[in-house]
């Protein structure tokens, strides 16, 4: 994660096997991918926070809070 993008790495497996008669089958399939985002602001990486629950990957970013402009009277 940086300050305007996160990536997501992630691995997938399967597996089926099947017996009969005089034959066993089995398939296996594995993958991987990767994904990066950009965000639309600049977020707190200190502050972030993720949950995955019920094959759901929750991601909370709280954006960075910028400094108020105010206004100083020269004399």
């Amino acid at each position: 994660m940086s300050e305007n993008t996160v990536t997501i790495n992630g691995k997938t497996s399967h597996e089926e096997k099947e017996e009969k008669d005089n034959y066993y089958r089995c398939e296996v399939s594995r993958g991987a991918f990767t994904r990066t985002v950009v965000l639309p602001a600049d977020v707190d990486a200190d502050k972030a926070k993720t949950t995955f629950k019920d094959g759901i990957l929750e991601l909370t970013l709280p954006k960075v809070t910028k400094s108020k402009r105010h206004t100083i009277k020269l004399e």
